[in-house]
């Protein structure tokens, strides 16, 4: 069982030819069960953008199936700000050239994944006291992770059972932030879930670790040249065995994506039996 991880291709300016084409060189090299792609198709929610991202997207599912989610720049925010305007149009060009879903449910061979939108603008749901969030920052509403829970107990007996939100749930090595506002009430209903592995983006920082609960998080980092800290563009390969889950952060070296220093290997997680 192989999960090709990518996340924040950012199309438009900052994005980077070699760093997409290595990614699709390394999905067509291997057998992947699936491909998550976990947002920041765009950079500012422009069409032309989204063209761009919608061939690419196109390329990688002819590979394997493609789970995707919208990110923070994919969130055309200026036609709902502050709970004003039309907020159907905050992800209107998203779900014309990406996906129609904004929080789909994907089944391959041996893996359920599961999408949650976190990227609701300047929408309460997301909305801090500090300006510096405001567009930035995600949010997950209780409902949504009610569903998620639902969706994930809904999948097939054995099956990887993956969570995929855009907004890192861990706060960041370089940053120092958190992707999401009320990080630790969203962490404890993930430690809840049936689920063996969260892959988010946003940060752009590689990030391979586990949290409450025995969930391993997969963070990827950007393929565009928004790194943090200089460091190179990475993606993340997850390999699961009945009895484990591993995830191994790749960098970008001299053209191509290498297998780099951060992995972790844990215990698949047991089904959680919920209550009638």
């Amino acid at each position: 069982m192989r999960v090709l991880h990518i996340s924040d291709i950012h199309c438009g300016h900052p994005f980077v030819q070699a760093h997409v084409n290595a990614a699709l060189q390394l999905a067509r090299e291997s057998e992947w069960n699936a491909i998550v792609i976990s947002g920041d198709f765009s950079q500012r929610a422009r069409q032309h953008e989204f063209e761009q991202a919608r061939d690419i997207v196109a390329q990688f599912r002819a590979v394997a199936p493609v789970i995707t989610v919208p990110g923070n720049h994919d969130t055309a925010w200026w036609r709902s700000p502050f709970g004003f305007g039309d907020f159907a149009r905050l992800h209107e060009r998203y779900r014309a050239y990406i996906c129609h879903d904004t929080e789909p449910t994907v089944h391959a061979p041996g893996v359920t994944m599961v999408g949650l939108n976190s990227s609701w603008g300047t929408h309460g749901e997301a909305l801090t006291w500090y300006p510096r969030d405001w567009r930035v920052k995600g949010g997950i509403t209780d409902t949504q992770l009610r569903d998620a829970r639902d969706r994930l107990a809904a999948a097939p007996p054995g099956d990887l059972r993956v969570l995929v939100v855009h907004h890192n749930v861990v706060r960041g090595r370089l940053s120092n932030r958190w992707g999401l506002k009320q990080p630790q009430r969203v962490l404890d209903a993930i430690a809840a879930m049936p689920v063996d592995i969260v892959c988010t983006g946003h940060d752009h920082e590689e990030r391979v670790e586990q949290v409450g609960g025995g969930v391993l998080v997969s963070g990827a980092n950007t393929l565009s040249r928004r790194m943090r800290g200089r460091r190179p563009s990475a993606l993340n390969v997850i390999e699961a065995t009945p009895t484990t889950v591993s995830v191994h952060a790749w960098t970008f070296a001299e053209g191509r994506f290498v297998a780099g220093p951060m992995h972790i290997t844990a215990p698949r997680r047991s089904p959680v039996v919920l209550p009638r």
